[in-house]
């Protein structure tokens, strides 16, 4: 389930990417994807672990976590939180 501020920055983040797309005009390809790059492909894992590293540089967390760290630490959270396997597993 998605809470009311995740909706909110999604609908934030489409309205920039629209944006964005008229502003590359021939060279976005609109694939539908909700993160992409300057192209309209997905981005690459790379540069987004990359950023995460720049971004936690910045904060005051102290640590080194890897986006598949953040996938377990929600997984965890939202059994802790009485949610279902069924309802967040791809199956």
């Amino acid at each position: 389930m998605i809470d009311d501020v995740v909706i909110s920055l999604l609908k934030k983040h489409r309205i920039k990417q629209k944006e964005f797309m008229l502003k590359n005009g021939m060279f976005y390809q609109d694939k539908d994807f909700i993160f992409a790059g300057m192209e309209g492909f997905p981005m690459v894992i790379k540069f987004v672990a990359t950023r995460l590293q720049r971004l936690l540089a910045k904060s005051d967390i102290g640590k080194h976590i890897t986006l598949h760290g953040f996938r377990h630490t929600h997984t965890s959270l939202l059994i802790e939180a009485g949610v279902g396997v069924k309802e967040f597993s791809n199956d």
